[in-house]
């Protein structure tokens, strides 16, 4: 498979491709390209020019940071918190039922007109009176009223004790942004208003957008100093930034290397090693292996649709699914040996490992699973990083010897390869096989299911590839069902899937902020499930497998009621980790790794391991944060 995309990598070298009226080499009149920064993407908008970023749909790859904003910001790779509309902190009184919030004085909409706390109040009410949209369920859920005291002064009341409501709207990728009370406060259909051309509280304006989705072109705003970035930061940024679709990987990878693309959110390994053999300018967080930039923090999985598939519902045949699969062997041949695998849903960042990862691993270690007469397996294999760190040297690669630094770099382990006990747990609970060893359900019928996966979203589809390998090779018959980015998700949140590859779905948490990992889980409650067919609610994706549990919603409901900082947090956090991986509601295989790339032909300054003053991530509300300090090179 390695060789066969190396060939189309190469083969697509003497394309000649342009999206749109746009050409590659050919800015619009007035676009200088040295004043330009041009970044992926990531995929063509299947509504263009719709910028209302209030309601369900694909994620924004670029706009919130460069138009949006929120009261407050933790970056992801420092951890250190930035007051962004708000002034301060947030203020809340005693028992946790009133929440203050003193707002920034001097930052301007776009059309000159002054954001103040009747934008706060607005949208929140806004939001509140549409359900539907995003973050209306929260909000219902807690607030009981909110006003202004002053010009530069909210007030919420809560509905009970809720001393995580500021997380709304603090923002790692998204939080709630703020509308423009006079532009909004004429809109008759919320969810059909596109906000075109939207009314920028972000450094930039849009400039053009290509009708057909591939591309937008923004422009600095000439009062740039009039919004947070610009008086937080003191730098102007440049003065365009493109994004443009350019298409699959080798297009990227040849855009990039005839420096007409300066940033790329990811590539699979072979394109990503075939830029670095022709571009002296391309590089990765590392500039060596694994290169790619190992610590945006959420967790790739597969997940099971329990209401489409009801023995979903049926933990053994999860844990045979897991059981039946070889980590090594997907993080290796599939992903390129550059990620850390995890046992649990929780992303193997340094910090994580620490508060999550290596507490839990004694109890990872006994974990026992039942099989026939009373017999007792335990799953855990910790030899898994040391056959991943086995195979990046037979591949010429440098890696450490010690088994703490082989665990730094690979994570701490997985789950056995044992196709004999996922064998064991089937036959029990009725499966089959036939005379071909092709496995039937109880009712006699041959297993078949499909895996929705985005061709787009690299490690994503990769594992849905290797899964389906893996798992049709144990005797089932499995098939990946590819579907665009934008439906992807949309099919994901509807529950329009047998199995997904997906990320998320509770396996996030802030990035070396204090543990808590409420915000991520509480959507996982039973008070916000919705059935099949109905958009999953949460502003991190929603509960897209349907899981239902009493004793899950004990773990989230007793986490809400801590307050921020209570050490309870963590061993509640980790109360939900056991509870989760004990009953395999998800695979949980690899961290986020992103081969983030970034071409120093015409831009520089970017984070790096070297320079990790900020993340990496262009796509997250923390490039606002990150732009202004990009320095041209004078080429021209």
């Amino acid at each position: 498979m390695r060789k066969r995309l190396l060939g189309l990598v190469y083969l697509a070298a003497i394309a000649v491709f342009a999206w749109s009226n746009l050409a590659l080499a050919q800015l619009p009149a007035g676009v200088p390209r040295n004043e330009t920064l041009i970044v992926d993407q990531i995929f063509r908008y299947s509504v263009p020019r719709n910028f209302n970023l209030w309601i369900a749909g694909p994620p924004s790859p670029t706009r919130q940071a460069l138009i949006m904003d929120t009261l407050w910001y933790i970056d992801q790779q420092t951890g250190k918190w930035i007051n962004s509309l708000a002034e301060s902190e947030p203020a809340y009184n005693a028992d946790y039922t009133q929440m203050t919030v003193k707002l920034k004085i001097g930052v301007y909409w776009s059309d000159g007109v002054e954001f103040t706390a009747d934008d706060v109040v607005f949208t929140v009410k806004n939001l509140m009176a549409n359900p539907g949209m995003l973050w209306s369920s929260e909000l219902n859920s807690y607030v009981a009223s909110v006003e202004k005291a002053d010009n530069y002064t909210v007030v919420f009341r809560l509905k009970k004790p809720y001393p995580r409501f500021h997380y709304l709207f603090t923002a790692r990728y998204n939080a709630i942004y703020m509308q423009p009370k006079h532009v909004w406060e004429k809109v008759k259909s919320p969810f059909e208003y596109t906000f075109w051309p939207p009314v920028s509280l972000g450094p930039y304006v849009v400039k053009d957008a290509d009708p057909a989705g591939y591309w937008e072109l923004f422009e600095r705003r000439p009062d740039w100093q009039r919004t947070v970035p610009g008086m937080l930061t003191g730098q102007p940024g440049p003065r365009f930034i493109l994004t443009i679709f350019y298409g699959p990987d080798e297009k990227k990878v040849i855009a990039m290397a005839q420096h007409n693309l300066d940033v790329l959110m990811d590539l699979n390994f072979e394109a990503f090693r075939t830029l670095l053999s022709r571009s002296s300018t391309a590089r990765s967080w590392y500039k060596e292996f694994p290169w790619a930039w190992p610590d945006e923090v959420d967790v790739r999985f597969f997940g099971f649709n329990f209401e489409k598939l009801p023995y979903f519902k049926n933990r053994d045949v999860r844990w045979a699914l897991a059981l039946a699969l070889d980590i090594v062997e997907l993080q290796t041949q599939y992903i390129g040996g550059v990620a850390r695998v995890t046992p649990i849903p929780q992303p193997s960042t340094p910090l994580h490992m620490r508060h999550y990862h290596k507490p839990l691993e004694s109890w990872l270690k006994e974990l026992t699973l039942e099989l026939d007469k009373g017999e007792r397996f335990k799953p855990y294999d910790e030899t898994v990083p040391m056959k991943i760190a086995d195979w990046a040297r037979r591949q010429g690669y440098s890696v450490p010897d010690e088994p703490e630094a082989v665990k730094a770099l690979f994570g701490i382990a997985w789950w056995k390869y044992a196709p004999d006990i996922a064998e064991r747990l089937l036959k029990r609970n009725g499966f089959s096989r036939d005379a071909r060893g092709k496995w039937l359900l109880p009712d006699g019928s041959p297993w078949k299911f499909s895996i929705l996966a985005a061709p787009d979203e690299v490690d994503v589809f990769r594992l849905a590839i290797g899964a389906a390998d893996q798992w049709r090779r144990f005797g089932i018959d499995v098939s990946v069902e590819t579907q665009e980015r934008d439906p992807y998700y949309t099919r994901n949140s509807v529950g329009d899937f047998e199995v997904t590859s997906a990320w998320g779905f509770g396996g996030g948490s802030g990035a070396t902020m204090a543990p808590d990992k409420w915000p991520f889980i509480q959507q996982l409650h039973s008070r916000f499930l919705q059935r099949v067919g109905k958009p999953a609610v949460g502003a991190f994706g929603g509960n897209i497998t349907r899981v239902q549990s009493k004793a899950l919603d004990e773990v989230i409901d007793r986490l809400g009621a801590a307050a921020p900082g209570d050490p309870t947090i963590v061993e509640l956090d980790r109360e939900f980790l056991k509870l989760w991986t004990e009953n395999m509601w998800t695979i949980s295989t690899i961290s986020f790794k992103k081969f983030i790339t970034f071409d120093e032909y015409y831009w520089t300054n970017f984070p790096t391991a070297e320079n990790p003053y900020g993340q990496p991530n262009y796509w997250f509300m923390g490039s606002r944060f990150v732009l202004p300090y990009l320095k041209p090179t004078g080429r021209k």
